[in-house]
């Protein structure tokens, strides 16, 4: 089934029924939002195309979908309410330990900033670190700072910087890929009791913690707006969080 939406007067889609559902959960779609798929004879309001109880009877909001069920089709497990289709799905992630989608508690802005700040000592004491062994080789001496590196030739400064560059940037990425692929969190991020999770509350692949390594690239080089939009959105998404699909959540 192929779903169509309206944002800010735009009509947008088709969009399939699974990311139609993904959008709804992580707060795209609005009760509000004006939605139509085929079978329907006009555009209509979200919360109005739910399924529809009969006469009188009463409907829960599913923990799982964010969808309203008549309460005879669900399942009461804790105080959450979980309809039929998606009841092995919760009770699969409570037997892995994975935090609902409607369960999360966001990492606010200030809480993350200093993850970073914690994350960027660790990152400049290593850079350094392999700075200086990179000029033992290059220049005979580990001082490889301005004043040092004015009495050395073009030509090794030059080799200096072509080595050093690329190996900052593989440091960075591989500080990323190890930390989030192995504790879902960078230690600065585990320092502040924050996770990296999908918006389901599942990891993150390989090639999508890489992708947003470097799309908090753009996050920073927009006069750090990409980071700043974290504390204005609902689920504290910052602007790579959005491009790659994640959630920072906090877990202490």
């Amino acid at each position: 089934m192929q779903w169509y939406y309206s944002i800010n007067g735009q009509r947008l889609g088709p969009v399939p029924e699974a990311e139609f559902e993904r959008m709804v959960r992580d707060g795209m779609i609005r009760p509000e939002t004006l939605v139509w798929r085929q079978g329907m004879k006009e555009w209509q309001a979200y919360s109005t195309t739910q399924p529809i109880a009969g006469e009188g009877e009463e409907t829960e909001t599913c923990a799982v979908s964010g969808k309203r069920y008549p309460k005879r089709e669900m399942i009461q497990f804790e105080g959450k309410w979980i309809s039929a289709e998606h009841r092995d799905e919760f009770f699969q992630r409570l037997r892995e330990g994975v935090g609902q989608p409607m369960d999360f508690t966001y990492g606010n802005v200030g809480r993350r900033f200093c993850a970073k700040l914690i994350d960027g000592i660790i990152g400049g004491v290593i850079g350094v670190s392999l700075n200086m062994i990179v000029a033992m080789f290059v220049f005979g001496s580990a001082n490889y700072f301005p004043r040092a590196a004015q009495g050395y030739s073009a030509q090794k400064q030059l080799l200096f910087q072509v080595i050093t560059t690329p190996l900052g940037i593989l440091v960075g990425l591989a500080y990323a890929v190890f930390f989030i692929s192995r504790f879902d969190a960078t230690p600065g991020k585990m320092a502040l009791g924050l996770k990296i999770v999908r918006p389901d509350g599942s990891k993150l692949s390989t090639p999508r913690i890489i992708g947003r390594h470097f799309a908090e690239w753009i996050s920073g080089a927009i006069l750090l707006i990409g980071y700043i939009m974290a504390g204005f959105d609902d689920q504290r998404r910052a602007l790579h969080d959005r491009i790659c699909d994640t959630r920072v959540i906090r877990v202490g």
